[in-house]
């Protein structure tokens, strides 16, 4: 810009050597008269201006023509203009910053402007002579700077992460405004803090080394720190750098990784609970008796799901307790505690999640032990040990809960419903697991009672027939098929009936069908005819068999041969007809000589029988004696026919 340097001082004779002496400088020149009128304009002025010289001699700084802007881009007055001051205040103006518009192009300049008045010897004014320069490309690059300063404060403050300058003292030269939006307290507040207040005292050594790299190495791409906001809340940050060795300025870009660690971990914690939950699966699939899962699960859950501790606990109804059977992980003695403390019954000592899963058969968890009622028996021992969070789970058997696992997370708030859902799975398909044991067993229990019990049926004196429910032959064990004559192939197949010897009634069968069909047992004998046409008799014991739904399958008989039951009966009843018959007979032969024998005793009593008639009556004794005995002899060789 021009000064006014560049117009001779002195006064100037007349006015062609002011004409001649102005009239080619690179500066437009303008002369105001004390009534501020524009009596001269050199050609510089004209072209600058996009007037001609009629145009703009005779006007003045307050023509409104003008359309004059400060550099602020307002309009400016009048007697603003450097001209109208120096007129009103008789003192030079300098270098003022002018948009000019220029009616003929339509376009505005910017000119740099002073007005230096001239006075008489008197103190008179006598004129003002402006000089003025195009300042056009340098007001450009102005508005392009600021405009350029104004969009990068726009993004710096429209910028998620934190920007921040530093002086070599560690004085806060700029921060952007998320800055304050991210810790939480004002900009003004921010700028009084002492450098790197915000960093959490952990982290502050490792903060000024990597800083302190920054200074040797010029830049720095990466590290991480931890701050703390207004509400105390902790931040996850990565920060990148640059050191500028001239000005001795830092320039740091922190970025919020805060949601970024806690997805990473997040992912990491669903990446080692899939892993976890696939080598539970296989150990389900590959254990052969429950302790191998109680065992591998424990050891899984530490080694793989990244639990602090497991246990497998055991119940105990006698004693009203659970009772640890395995674990892994950090025990440090937490079960003598939990052993001494526990219970399932409804007390505080049971209602945590053991004693409640133990009681309820359900999945319960604690996602924050230091703060949950139910866990204030067990707390401060868990605390100790670091574990934050727990969760226990119900092993069942036939709807009966036989122990419960537990498992100890060292975060709080571990378990969200993604993993919860997921644990639920793992315990039904423990659950499950355990049920097909309970079930191997039972059904190995089962098939050596029903090898013993066919073993027994094959090998059993009596008679055992299975039919459908037509009464056709499904089964006959050996004693069957020597009782009737045919082999159980014979009878494959064949309907019951095949045995009927004529001898049992139709209604014998027709009560025994009726009883039967109404689901009844039905006892009773039956005279068989045998494969050779022998009859054989039976004592026999039929019985229903129906299935779950109630529907009759089989039926199932037992048989006890009774032919020769029947035939000594039979041979006893005769024996009887015969001695009563006997009896009835000899009775009367028993009674005559047993009649003389008495009459003769009595005889023998009086004294006035005779020596001779005691003889006589005594060989009458003897004879009748004989006689009963020939009597007797008779009637046993008649009984033993």
């Amino acid at each position: 810009m021009h000064k006014p340097s560049n117009i001779p001082n002195k006064d100037i004779s007349s006015e062609e050597e002011f004409i001649q002496l102005v009239e080619h400088l690179a500066v437009g020149v303008i002369k105001h008269l004390p009534n501020a009128s524009i009596v001269f304009a050199n050609q510089k002025a004209l072209e600058l201006l996009g007037l001609t010289n009629d145009q703009l001699i005779g006007k003045t700084p307050f023509d409104p023509s003008w359309h004059v802007i400060n550099e602020l881009g307002n309009e400016m007055p009048g007697n603003e203009h450097p001209a109208a001051i120096a007129l009103s205040t008789k003192n030079p103006v300098r270098n003022i910053l002018m948009g000019v518009f220029r009616p003929l192009t339509k376009d505005r300049i910017w000119i740099s402007t002073s007005a230096i008045p001239t006075l008489d010897q008197f103190g008179c004014l006598k004129h003002v002579i402006v000089t003025f320069s195009e300042v056009s490309e340098l007001k450009r690059k102005e508005l392009q700077l600021k405009e350029t300063n104004r969009m990068v404060k726009g993004i710096l403050d429209s910028s998620y992460d934190m920007i921040i300058v530093y002086n070599e003292k560690g004085e806060k030269l700029f921060l952007s405004n998320s800055v304050a939006e991210i810790l939480g307290h004002p900009l003004e507040t921010l700028y009084t803090l002492p450098a790197f207040s915000s960093v959490i005292e952990e982290d502050a050594k490792r903060t000024q080394l990597a800083l302190e790299e920054l200074k040797i190495k010029g830049t720095i791409k990466y590290f991480e720190n931890r701050l703390v906001n207004a509400s105390g809340e902790i931040l996850d940050f990565s920060w990148s750098g640059k050191w500028d060795a001239n000005l001795k300025y830092i320039y740091l870009i922190g970025k919020n990784i805060t949601n970024q660690k806690k997805n990473q971990a997040e992912l990491l914690k669903s990446k080692r609970l899939f892993k976890f939950t696939t080598e539970v699966n296989d150990l389900i699939l590959n254990a052969k008796q429950p302790l191998d899962l109680y065992n591998g699960f424990c050891e899984i859950a530490v080694n793989t799901g990244g639990f602090e501790f497991a246990f497998v606990g055991l119940r105990d109804d006698i004693n009203q307790t659970i009772v640890p059977f395995r674990y892994a992980g950090k025990e440090l003695g937490y079960l003598d505690y939990f052993r001494k403390h526990i219970s399932i019954k409804n007390i505080p000592e049971g209602n945590g999640p053991s004693g409640r899963t133990i009681r309820d058969g359900k999945l319960y968890y604690c996602n924050d032990i230091a703060n949950d009622p139910a866990m204030i028996v067990w707390r401060d021992e868990a605390l100790k040990r670091g574990f934050r969070s727990s969760l226990t789970m119900p092993v069942r058997v036939d709807n009966y809960t036989i122990a419960q696992i537990a498992i100890y997370a060292n975060k709080a708030n571990f378990f969200t419903n993604e993993e919860l859902e997921l644990m639920n799975r793992v315990n039904e398909n423990i659950n499950y697991a355990m049920n097909n044991f309970a079930i191997a067993v039972k059904h190995e229990t089962a098939q050596n009672q029903l090898m013993k019990l066919s073993q027994a049926i094959e090998e059993s004196t009596s008679s055992i027939m299975i039919t459908d429910v037509n009464g056709i032959f499904e089964y006959v064990n050996p004693a069957f098929c020597k009782a009737s004559g045919f082999s159980a192939d014979e009878l494959k197949g064949v309907k019951s009936n095949i045995l009927k010897s004529g001898y049992t009634t139709e209604e014998v069968y027709a009560t025994l069908w009726k009883k039967i069909s109404n689901k009844e047992s039905w006892a009773g004998e039956f005279c068989n005819r045998r494969k050779d046409g022998g009859l054989y008799w039976v004592k026999a014991y039929i019985s229903p068999v129906v299935n779950n739904k109630g529907v009759i399958t089989n039926y199932i008989g037992v048989e006890e041969d009774i032919t020769q039951q029947k035939e000594t009966l039979s041979s006893l009843e005769n024996k009887n007809k015969q001695l009563a018959q006997i009896a009835w007979e000899q009775s009367h032969l028993v009674r005559a000589p047993l009649a003389r024998i008495l009459g003769i005793v009595n005889l023998l009593k009086h004294e006035f029988i005779q020596m001779d008639d005691k003889e006589n009556f005594i060989q009458h004794l003897q004879n009748s004696a004989e006689e009963l005995d020939d009597v007797i002899k008779s009637i046993v060789f008649k009984t033993n026919e």
